[in-house]
């Protein structure tokens, strides 16, 4: 699957095409995308390789990464599911980058906290280094279903909502954080 953006967000302009890798979903594209217009502000980066400087020792990638002026990672996001294991190196890792997780719904938010609070439970400032957002209610369905293979996007968006016309469909959304 593909997805080819034609971007009007926040007064600027952007052209993104998404390609889905070989397990990935397409409900994980649709939140990929959400991603890049929520964090529009901060140029990110989204489906990074090991070309990126910044992530050449990693054995692992993000979803979406931003980086400073000096090539440090400020931000690095994952959509829908992000295991304990890639939390634990990336608390260690990353301590003044943002970890952002982005989950479809409130209920697995609530699940991934819960996971995360017991994995640091005695390391509490490492579980709050996590920053966990959700959809809310129905909203991510209607997002992925505004989506298509060619989509384009005017509005606004910021770090925790999006506000915009979607291929034609009015989509507005404050995010949960947890």
């Amino acid at each position: 699957m593909k997805i080819r953006c034609d971007l009007h967000v926040n007064g600027g302009n952007k052209k993104l095409l998404l390609v889905a890798g070989p397990s990935e979903t397409e409900d994980h594209l649709a939140l990929k995308l959400a991603a890049f217009l929520m964090f529009w502000e901060q140029d990110p980066i989204i489906n990074p390789s090991v070309k990126t400087p910044f992530l050449a020792s990693y054995e692992f990638l993000p979803d979406l990464i931003a980086l400073d002026a000096g090539g440090d990672c400020k931000l690095w996001v994952e959509c829908g599911t992000a295991t304990m294991h890639k939390m634990t190196k990336l608390t260690r890792r990353l301590p003044n980058a943002r970890i952002v997780v982005l989950k479809e719904n409130e209920r697995g938010a609530v699940r991934l906290r819960a996971d995360v609070a017991e994995l640091f439970k005695d390391q509490p400032d490492r579980a709050e280094k996590v920053e966990i957002w959700a959809w809310q209610g129905g909203s991510f369905k209607d997002w992925a279903r505004a989506l298509g293979e060619k989509t384009e996007v005017y509005g606004e968006a910021g770090e925790l909502s999006i506000n915009a016309v979607v291929n034609d469909t009015p989509v507005a959304v404050d995010f949960k954080t947890y």
